[in-house]
């Protein structure tokens, strides 16, 4: 078993290869049996190292100790490789076509598995590097494989965004490199502890690879590629680029926060309001939109500033943590089943889409599942990490009510998309693909799952104590309640008309030179934070 790291990045990608190669109507049964593998060996390992999840587990590529390259697994890599493969088992099922074997897709699916595995153990900074380019690759392929004008667009506009963010991140690996004479993550946060106060050198690399995982993440106001990319890519990768792949620079942001923190950077102030910042541009820019994927995609905006915003005003991260692994279920269900709505009305148009509950009842019940989840109804996963947010901020009312506004605007944005469930019957659901409703009804219980049973939860997945919040009371369901009363009123008397502003704003779009403006503009800021420090 201690051999499991590299096995699971090795497995998907020597399995990615093999179906490449022998291109069989076998292929789906293939990448089932891998995960299969990677799924027990995740079972088993961490299981054995869960009494060493505090300080870490560290496997050595090589065996050459501290010149090899380090894969360190503890709770929170334990927590994320999980998530990880079980999203990975949801998108494959959801794909699953006996009849069309799709290789090359499997091929590039597997691949970015085993890749995007390998960024979340990795404590070499370079192989973190190469890791972080391999999945923008992976990616920005993934999102142009349809072939079409606006895939490929998209995909080239994801790829140039996300490889100057790399590009910045490596320059800080250089910087740190210089300084401290190794890559290994663990021991330069040792050499931090012995460092003067205010070193311009490490302080300037801080910047860059803040910089560079912002782009990842899809902070404001560096996040222009992702609703272009998830608006013309496939259901499934967007679910995979929302749920998944996006957290990829939330964990490097509390990755490297951790290698700085004796540093002592004072920067959580600043991403407390770049956190509000992508909360509500992503709020505002969802309730807009007519195109459900595109407001999906704003809505995972909106849900990103808040993971860090919880990141940010709990020293144990558990708010933010809990939100990461809840956004990845309640929004891989809206993106599955906005795939299934998308193919069988053939519109992404939302005001051309109506009677869905008469037409869909069953993709409808779990999309309001999917719904609820967001929006932080009680009883559901996305109420216990939003209300442990908002109990973090109860101290500071201009900071706990500009988060309330950030959800008031997000349940305008799914009021909005709830009338396409209202209305007579407008077709007939022309087939059932069984494999498509298995990942929503598995998604589905596992946001009621993690609502209900959220103590329990929180303390074996994370450690943590969730036991202040309480979903069972009066005033969890008021606040919801109102919430979405004052979500309904701004979508009625707001939204609803369609004026010439909700118009233009949902005509603006970040030309690819805009957004290097303002890639350039967040790493000045940042570097003038720094001096101010």
């Amino acid at each position: 078993m201690e051999h499991a790291p590299i096995l699971f990045i090795l497995i998907p990608v020597i399995t990615a290869i093999i179906i490449y190669v022998l291109r069989s109507r076998w292929s789906h049964y293939l990448a089932f049996f891998a995960q299969i593998i990677v799924t027990v060996l995740a079972v088993i390992y961490y299981v054995d190292i869960a009494p060493h999840f505090v300080s870490g587990v560290i496997y050595f590529i090589g065996d050459w100790d501290v010149i090899g390259i380090p894969l360190m697994n503890d709770r929170l890599s334990a927590v994320l490789v999980s998530l990880t493969i079980f999203v990975w088992w949801m998108v494959l099922i959801y794909k699953f076509r006996p009849k069309e074997a799709e290789p090359t897709f499997l091929f590039f699916l597997l691949f970015l598995e085993g890749v995007f595995l390998g960024l979340l153990q990795t404590s070499d900074l370079f192989n973190l590097f190469v890791f972080m380019e391999l999945t923008t690759i992976i990616v920005t392929i993934l999102v142009a494989f349809k072939k079409m004008g606006s895939s490929i667009r998209a995909g080239v506009y994801y790829l140039l965004l996300n490889t100057a963010g790399v590009l910045m991140f490596l320059i800080g690996v250089v910087l740190l490199y210089y300084t401290f004479g190794t890559i290994n993550m663990l021991e330069i946060r040792n050499g931090m502890e012995g460092l003067a106060p205010g070193h311009t050198v490490v302080g300037l690399a801080y910047v860059l690879m803040m910089a560079g995982i912002s782009v990842k993440a899809a902070l404001f106001p560096v996040f222009a590629w992702l609703p272009r990319a998830h608006g013309v890519a496939q259901s499934a990768v967007s679910a995979l680029l929302s749920g998944l792949i996006v957290k990829g620079g939330i964990y490097l942001f509390i990755r490297l926060n951790g290698m700085f923190s004796p540093a002592d950077f004072d920067y959580m102030d600043f991403f407390f309001f770049v956190g509000l910042a992508t909360a509500l541009t992503g709020s505002l820019f969802a309730m807009m939109q007519k195109n459900i994927k595109v407001l999906l995609a704003y809505s995972t905006l909106t849900q990103v500033g808040l993971i860090i915003i919880g990141l940010v005003s709990l020293d144990d991260y558990s708010a933010g943590l809990l939100h990461v692994v809840h956004h990845a279920l309640f929004k891989g269900l809206l993106f599955f089943a906005a795939g299934i709505i998308v193919s069988v009305y053939r519109t992404k148009d939302i005001t051309k889409i109506s009677g869905l509950m008469r037409s869909m009842p069953i993709v409808s019940i779990f999309m309001i599942i999917g719904m609820l989840a967001i929006t932080g109804a009680p009883f559901m996963n996305g109420y216990i990490s939003k209300a442990l947010i908002t109990d973090a901020l109860y101290d500071d009312p201009l900071r706990y009510y500009a988060v309330f506004l950030v959800n008031v605007g997000s349940a305008a944005a799914f009021v909005k998309l709830s009338m396409i469930f209202f209305g007579p019957k407008t077709l007939s659901y022309p087939h059932k693909n069984y494999a498509q409703i298995v990942p929503l009804a598995v998604i589905s219980l596992a946001c009621f799952v993690f609502g209900i049973f959220h103590e329990s939860l929180g303390e074996i997945l994370f450690g943590f104590d969730v036991s202040a919040v309480d979903p069972f009371t009066f005033t969890a369901l008021a606040t919801y309640i109102v919430t979405i009363a004052f979500g309904f009123l701004l979508y009625h008397h707001l939204i609803r008309p369609d004026r010439k502003g909700v118009r233009r704003l949902r005509r603006f779009t970040v030309t690819f030179e805009t957004a290097n403006y303002l890639f350039v503009i967040y790493v000045a800021v940042l570097t003038g934070f720094f001096l101010l420090l």
